[in-house]
């Protein structure tokens, strides 16, 4: 990975009241609902999907949710 923000590594798709980090290098996809009382924060509860198999999904996924957070900072105004 090229680094946690910004990074060509990723995209954040807000859909309505879903938000999807795609990561594209290994086809993951994060998906959480948005909190709309509280736009930086994260629930606790969240799907993640591999196209295929990767090897260290929990690494990837970590560093997926690492990015989430720098990113809803970075977009609020908090960092």
């Amino acid at each position: 990975m090229r680094g946690d923000y910004p990074s060509e590594d990723f995209e954040v798709v807000d859909d309505g009241t879903i938000r999807r980090v795609l990561h594209f290098p290994t086809g993951m996809t994060l998906e959480t609902s948005r909190l709309r009382s509280d736009p930086i924060a994260v629930p606790a509860t969240y799907t993640i999907r591999f196209q295929d198999a990767v090897p260290r999904p929990d690494e990837v996924a970590q560093a997926a949710l690492r990015h989430l957070r720098v990113w809803l900072m970075r977009r609020y105004g908090f960092a």
